[in-house]
């Protein structure tokens, strides 16, 4: 069984190249943080409140199962947190899976340079948009429709929402108060897109600091992808869901390059790919 942590200011559908393509013996859950999409708001959050609610989800759907507990971007740093600093919360954990996660450490270093100021300019512009009608015109992710119609609707609906924007810039702010991780004592996949917005050099180099925080550990690279195309691109996807159900490491490996099935599909029409997927 994997649990599957969103990142910033996104929704539970946009792990689903990665969900068709894990193994058939390999349950998912997947979720949204209150507030986003249908769930339930709430005026709790934080560390905190989200290990909480990992371990509400865990004992809910997954029991006494062998757990590995996958985060992509923010949700990465808080499976890893969950795994390291909630207590008992190891125990039954298979594996923890950071796909191009956050460190907070980075992220509070950046506060008030060029990249936090576009980060928050962007969430509060967001809001605008999608007051004025604007965001399903232009969405700020998934632009290029890359998953299933269905998918695609739905996402782009998500993004319209200006409560999704003013939770994810809330969300935001906090996640620069987190703590720091010291180390994972759980198997460790730190999976790495090839190509990121800002500074790649600093953020390679902070993708491998990630992976040296368990002595069970290994780094994978994905040649090609970059932050979102991890998930939302099907073959860099595929990928992550082989890499999510292999064996967890049992030592520290170096960084493995996987090449990757081909570069960024051509943009389709949303109508081409309807045709395809009926």
């Amino acid at each position: 069984m994997v649990l599957l942590d969103n990142g910033l200011g996104t929704t539970h559908e946009y792990w689903d190249w990665v969900c068709e393509a894990l193994p058939a013996d390999m349950g998912y859950v997947r979720f949204n943080r209150p507030g986003y999409g249908l769930s339930t708001p709430s005026k709790r959050y934080g560390l905190e409140r989200h290990f909480a609610l990992l371990q509400e989800l865990r004992e809910t759907y997954v029991a006494d199962l062998p757990l590995v507990l996958a985060g992509h971007s923010l949700g990465g740093y808080f499976v890893a947190a969950y795994a390291s600093l909630h207590p008992g919360a190891k125990e039954g954990v298979t594996g923890v899976v950071m796909i191009d996660a956050t460190d907070v450490a980075h992220l509070r270093s950046s506060r008030r340079a060029d990249i936090d100021r576009w980060s928050r300019q962007s969430m509060l512009m967001e809001q605008v948009f999608a007051v004025a009608g604007l965001s399903a015109l232009r969405p700020a992710l998934n632009q290029h429709k890359t998953y299933r119609p269905e998918i695609n609707r739905s996402y782009t609906a998500f993004l319209a929402q200006r409560r999704t924007w003013a939770l994810a810039y809330r969300d935001y702010r906090d996640a620069m108060t987190y703590p720091e991780l010291a180390s994972v004592d759980s198997p460790l996949t730190v999976i790495t897109a090839e190509n990121n917005k800002g500074d790649n050099a600093a953020h390679q180099k902070v993708q491998a600091k990630l992976a040296t925080l368990s002595k069970r550990s290994r780094q994978r690279c994905i040649d090609g992808s970059d932050h979102e195309s991890l998930l939302s691109i099907q073959p860099h996807a595929a990928q992550v869901a082989e890499i999510i159900a292999d064996e967890p490491p049992t030592g520290r490996a170096d960084a493995e390059r996987r090449k990757s099935a081909g570069a960024r599909p051509a943009v389709k029409s949303a109508a081409d790919r309807e045709k395809e997927l009926m």
